[in-house]
């Protein structure tokens, strides 16, 4: 079974609510005076065991304990939220390779997908309902499509959470200055005051995050049959709307998420075009010449 847009679009809503309610409903990590609560914060020596919760135990803990040890290594903590996003960016890597080149494969099947449709346009008896969802499941089995990478980017939403409870429990982030900029405060809170460190901060993350969810379409307009579609122009609207929430998100959290917003942006991008080049190219010479196939034998 493959998701189809109207129930992937359902799914992508879905998450960014279920987020949002995570993000205004979870345990207060801060006093009334913005300073961290001493039970909250995470040290070290704090243990590591299911007794803090399942999500703290499997995410929240390790990001942060994490951070604190690179940070004993190097002495910048800032340099262990950067390290330990890409540690994190390189464990899920084969999974968003499998995502990408899923989704991708669904794209380029499209003229196949339609031309099963128009087959079976107005026949609308169980039999031959039955027959069309057959030959669309034997088509993706055929390129291998799994409905699994469907749900692959989903997996970003939880550890993305799981650094924003990480960065808010660690004290030293909170004496950390780099630049003029103190990665425990809030720019939005600065940005008011119009201080330029934390503009120019929220200007990087939203000109990464931009390049980040373009960078497919970008990579898609070297080909000479790229044609701009109804959906690419859907999917941008979508692109510009999530980037000015993940900017609305990178002001009102501490500073130091900015740093794993950038950091993620740059790897997505890095990652994107390796895909592109040494994943994506095979796929689409795969199917143009299953589809010549196809056709040849179809006028034998």
């Amino acid at each position: 079974m493959v998701l189809d847009k109207k129930t992937k679009k359902i799914l992508k809503v879905f998450c960014l609510v279920f987020l949002v309610t995570i993000l205004t409903g979870c345990a207060q990590n801060l006093d009334k005076n913005g300073e961290l609560i001493a039970s909250r914060a995470i040290t070290m020596s704090t243990p590591w065991s299911l007794s803090a919760g399942w999500f703290d135990f499997l995410f929240v803990i390790p990001l942060a304990k994490g951070i604190l040890f690179i940070d004993q290594f190097v002495g910048n903590v800032a340099i262990g939220v950067i390290g330990i996003t890409i540690v994190v960016n390189l464990i899920t890597l084969p999974i968003m390779i499998k995502s990408t080149v899923s989704t991708q494969k669904m794209q380029l099947l499209q003229p196949e997908l339609e031309k099963i449709q128009r087959k079976y346009k107005g026949r609308n008896d169980q039999a031959s309902q039955m027959r069309q969802s057959a030959e669309i499941q034997n088509l993706y089995k055929k390129h291998n499509v799994s409905m699994f990478g469907s749900f692959a980017t989903f997996l970003t939403l939880p550890i993305m959470f799981a650094m924003w409870q990480a960065v808010q429990r660690i004290d030293a982030l909170y004496k950390t200055v780099i630049f003029g900029i103190n990665l425990g405060e809030k720019p939005l809170n600065h940005i008011l005051d119009f201080d330029i460190g934390y503009i120019i901060l929220l200007l990087v993350v939203a000109g990464t995050q931009f390049l980040a969810m373009q960078i497919t379409q970008i990579m898609a307009k070297r080909s000479p049959k790229y044609r701009p579609s109804q959906q690419m122009q859907s999917m941008n609207t979508m692109n510009n709307v999530m980037t000015i929430f993940i900017v609305y998100l990178a002001a009102t959290m501490p500073a130091a998420m900015s740093l794993y917003w950038i950091t993620t942006n740059i790897i997505n991008v890095v990652r994107t075009v390796y895909i592109q080049f040494f994943h994506i190219e095979k796929v689409k010479k795969e199917i143009d010449s299953s589809t010549t196939n196809n056709f040849m034998n179809s006028k034998k």
